[in-house]
């Protein structure tokens, strides 16, 4: 087949030959041979059912054509205007979305992001998978919602211990908007010419920061970022991996390599949110707490860990730059799970038990004293909420072995 020009390629799709099928995947296959698609696994040509989904790399716009179709305005209706995009999708600078890129709401039949146009309704919505947190849940509402609906970027810092469910809040807003949440790890950070294949500007190489909507950024294990570490030449790394974000949290833009394709990011429509345990500073803190006494004789008092709120201060003193902590408009403190919380979440609509439930397609039903053994382990060796999924798949997993057809189960 005869590799088709730029031109021509334009030509035949938007001329009166788009009404046909062949005439779309013969095109569609001279402009893959001239490489303008990366031939890697990663990123061939997403081809949802009856459906060819196209996007372009510098402005995020997608274009969905249906081959069934056969008349000309049918399939000019999945194409945008001119106008919105700058590029057309047969520019040389189009890539292919990955599939796994095109989650979008309606295959969510439940809840729609419509639905949920206030603080409220958001927070509410998070009241069905997230247990207790209900100061988070508020401030994550009110932090998607005047993002997505009043396009005002806050950048915010979501502090807590291990299973608490920070992270899991932003995992189930990003159900409910899967095209304007991305969830990173941003452990292994570090600065542009240093070895590692993770800096700042690959945070942003997901497809929805390529649009011109407001979107939220979600950084995981935050922590390990800002922890403060020296290298030969006793240079604190951590403060030049901060340095290099200062310019993306405050708004700037950015241009961000995807294999041969580049494109900006215009990080000023962005929200950073952070997440992080700070565990060695909340036990810090704990310790000078129950350092003090009140009175001659008297016992110093006893603190736990969490039990008072980390602040700007302390987080100052863990290692992060006061440059940095500025440009974070809300810290957010989680609150410490106990075993009674633990025991309680077991038999919840939105606890570890229910969500295993709808993934195995199974009725699972735990005795009393298994959810409160559950529950003390959970809380005794820090694990939290993953402790306790991971041994209630472990034991209906040992079930399922011996009997791969059984629906309900009782431990």
């Amino acid at each position: 087949m005869r590799k088709l020009s730029q031109t021509e390629a334009g030509q035949r799709l938007c001329g009166d030959a788009l009404g046909y099928a062949s005439i779309i995947r013969e095109t569609l296959q001279s402009i893959y041979q001239r490489g303008c698609y990366r031939r890697s696994r990663e990123s061939v040509c997403a081809h949802l059912p009856g459906m060819l989904i196209f996007c372009c790399p510098k402005t995020g716009g997608n274009i969905a054509v249906n081959e069934k179709e056969h008349s000309m305005s049918d399939i000019k209706k999945h194409i945008p205007a001119r106008g919105k995009y700058p590029l057309p999708w047969y520019d040389d600078r189009v890539t292919v979305l990955r599939e796994e890129k095109l989650e979008r709401y309606p295959y969510n039949t439940f809840d729609r992001p419509e639905d949920y146009d206030t603080p409220k309704k958001i927070y509410e919505y998070l009241g069905k998978y997230v247990y207790k947190q209900e100061a988070a849940k508020k401030a994550a509402a009110l932090i998607a919602w005047q993002a997505f609906q009043r396009c005002i970027k806050t950048n915010a810092l979501f502090i807590g211990p291990t299973g608490c469910g920070k992270t899991h809040i932003w995992r189930s807003l990003k159900k409910l908007y899967p095209d304007r949440i991305e969830i990173v790890d941003g452990s292994n950070i570090t600065k542009d010419g240093w070895n590692g294949g993770k800096k700042w500007g690959s945070l942003l190489s997901s497809p929805i920061f390529r649009s011109e909507a407001q979107t939220i950024l979600v950084v995981d294990e935050a922590d390990k970022m800002l922890a403060p570490k020296t290298n030969s030449a006793d240079e604190n790394v951590s403060h030049s991996v901060q340095s290099e974000g200062l310019a993306m949290m405050e708004g700037t833009k950015v241009e961000v390599k995807e294999g041969s394709c580049t494109y900006e990011v215009n990080t000023s429509r962005i929200s950073f949110v952070f997440c992080g345990a700070f565990s060695g500073k909340a036990a810090d803190i704990a310790r000078k707490e129950s350092g003090s006494r009140i009175g001659f004789g008297a016992a110093p008092n006893e603190t736990k860990a969490y039990e008072r709120s980390i602040d700007e201060t302390d987080l100052i003193e863990f290692g992060v730059m006061p440059e940095f902590m500025g440009r974070i408009q809300r810290i957010v403190n989680l609150e410490p799970m106990t075993a009674e919380d633990y025991y309680r979440m077991t038999d919840s609509s939105c606890g570890p038990l229910e969500q295993i439930r709808r993934q195995y397609g199974a009725n699972v039903r735990l005795s009393s004293e298994l959810r409160r053994e559950l529950a003390e382990t959970a809380y005794s060796s820090g694990l939290g909420v993953r402790g306790m999924q991971n041994r209630i798949r472990e034991m209906l997993d040992d079930a399922l072995f011996e009997d791969s057809n059984k629906r309900h189960f009782e431990f």
